[in-house]
């Protein structure tokens, strides 16, 4: 599968996550506890059973090394503070926080390891972060300094995740290793930090779908198509995602979708084009 066609796949169901996400939460229909624990074992569950019938073995996937853990630990840590932070963030404040704090630290590595961007690069950049600021900013407003924090260390959770993965040879046993260490920090400190749990049908079933199909299967794709790419590529091209969920979200929950939403939209998707293709004219 092309690696354009893979990166398109891992943006949509990053969208769809965060259209579940917002379903779930936003309409109270469960708590943020309960939503981390019940998303990350899920998509445990479902990576767990494609390992074994990859026939992985039972001791690779529980196996702990360096990298196990620290994609279980970025990956827990991002999932806990997103959704406690979504719950005390305007949709617009949470955006430009996660992905504000995810862009900057990729972008900041790849230039402390030494690559240097085109001026094509750097005009695409600063044209899908504008286009991606105008978007999501009527929505903004002032976080508390808790709310703020949730998000910021949420994004840098991300960033790890996203650079870790970079280095793994097999996408599919370092994702489910991270999954199974992110549900066992799960199963050992949420019950005990959040004893008050508030659960519904609709928000079980929502973790579910978004554990187990757009975070498990998406998070497996993404690690798949990380090798190919530079963090460059890799940071930028998660822009698209705010764009694409908006766009979900008129065709699922009938939210207007305006003239304005498209032509910005489209220029979030040119900015990402523009760095895509500049490192081929360098």
């Amino acid at each position: 599968m092309p690696t354009f066609i893979q990166i398109s796949l891992v943006m949509f169901a990053f969208a769809a996550n965060s259209l579940l996400c917002r379903m779930a939460l936003a309409q109270e229909l469960i708590d943020p506890a309960s939503f981390t624990m019940i998303r990350v074992i899920a998509g445990a569950t479902m990576l767990v059973s494609l390992s074994l019938l990859g026939r992985q073995s039972v001791s690779s996937i529980f196996k702990l090394n360096g990298a196990s853990v620290l994609i279980g630990v970025s990956l827990f840590c991002y999932a806990a503070c997103f959704s406690f932070a979504y719950t005390m963030l305007s949709t617009g404040t949470g955006a430009l926080l996660l992905f504000g704090t995810v862009q900057l630290s990729l972008i900041s590595w790849s230039y402390y390891q030494g690559q240097r961007f085109s001026s094509i690069e750097w005009a695409g950049i600063s044209l899908s972060s504008v286009g991606f600021a105008i978007l999501v900013l009527p929505s903004a407003e002032q976080p508390s300094l808790l709310s703020a924090l949730l998000m910021v260390l949420s994004g840098l959770s991300w960033a790890v995740f996203t650079l870790v993965g970079k280095k793994q040879s097999s996408g599919l046993l370092s994702v489910t290793q991270g999954f199974v260490g992110a549900s066992i920090l799960s199963l050992l400190l949420i019950p005990w930090l959040i004893p008050n749990h508030s659960l519904t049908f609709d928000g079980v079933w929502l973790a579910v779908l978004s554990g187990a199909i757009t975070s498990g299967l998406g998070y497996y794709l993404w690690y798949n198509v990380l090798p190919k790419i530079s963090t460059l590529k890799a940071s930028i091209s998660q822009l698209s995602v705010p764009a694409i969920a908006m766009l979900l979200g008129s065709f699922v929950l009938n939210e207007p979708l305006t003239l304005h939403t498209l032509a910005l939209s489209a220029m979030i998707l040119l900015g990402i084009a523009m760095t895509f293709w500049g490192k081929r004219k360098t």
